[in-house]
């Protein structure tokens, strides 16, 4: 019971923390700085902290999508890479790809910082990095098993009519009962989604959510939820 309370709390505070930061960066026009995550993030956040190998092993003939990707399919130990090594057919998508190879002068700090490796600008594998939004996917209907997306949904972009539109490209590229998968999330509650459309959208899929703390599984980042998403075929948009 004292959890049921606590949590959303702490969850609440990491995303006021957030969008004051994300108001800092859109009043001076600031640019985003950009990350190389690690693979060993990834499963930590997103598959239980299970090995690289059984990880490897459960996606094979999977299509999974990596939103706002940033540089990783530039990093060496991203999971664009062992997924590419493996030949899991996984594709990074960031609109910030489209420019090609671009290191900004903060932004390999911010990749050695969040456990990114060495990069490459003539990596193997990019033509799997999609420099586009996440709204306008280039994938048919009912192609994509897993969708993942670390530190961008709702941690950078939070306007609902921006997350409608996200959300319903999800429920488009998905095949029924595909997945989505985010972190951090704030605590998710149907009843106040105030926003129709929003609304609407997530009434397509069946949410479940987890709260951990990032100093719990040695993340480094503040306590949130992980929200897992799955396409409810059955509801008619």
């Amino acid at each position: 019971m004292l959890e049921s309370k606590i949590h959303p709390a702490l969850a609440d505070m990491t995303f006021r923390t957030l969008g004051g930061l994300a108001r800092v960066y859109n009043r001076f026009s600031l640019p985003v700085i950009s990350t190389g995550r690690s693979f060993a993030y990834y499963r930590k956040i997103f598959f239980d902290n299970k090995s690289s190998a059984t990880v490897l092993g459960e996606l094979q003939g999977q299509c999974i999508l990596d939103i706002g990707c940033g540089l990783t399919p530039y990093v060496a130990n991203s999971m664009f890479q062992a997924c590419h090594r493996a030949g899991v057919d996984f594709y990074g998508i960031d609109p910030k790809l489209a420019e090609g190879f671009k290191l900004g002068p903060f932004d390999r700090g911010k990749i050695i910082a969040t456990g990114g490796g060495k990069m490459n600008p003539d990596a193997p594998g990019l033509e799997k990095g999609i420099g586009t939004l996440a709204d306008d996917l280039p994938f048919e209907d009912g192609s994509v098993d897993l969708v993942l997306s670390c530190y961008v949904l709702f941690a950078w972009i939070a306007d609902e009519d921006i997350l409608e539109s996200i959300f319903r490209e999800f429920h488009r590229v998905l095949k029924p009962g595909g997945v989505v998968k985010i972190f951090p999330a704030p605590a998710y509650d149907a009843q106040n989604i105030k926003h129709p459309g929003l609304a609407r959208i997530m009434r397509g899929f069946d949410v479940e959510q987890e709260f951990f703390s990032g100093v719990l599984r040695r993340t480094g980042f503040p306590p949130a939820y992980m929200r897992t998403m799955i396409v409810n075929p059955d509801h008619d948009l």
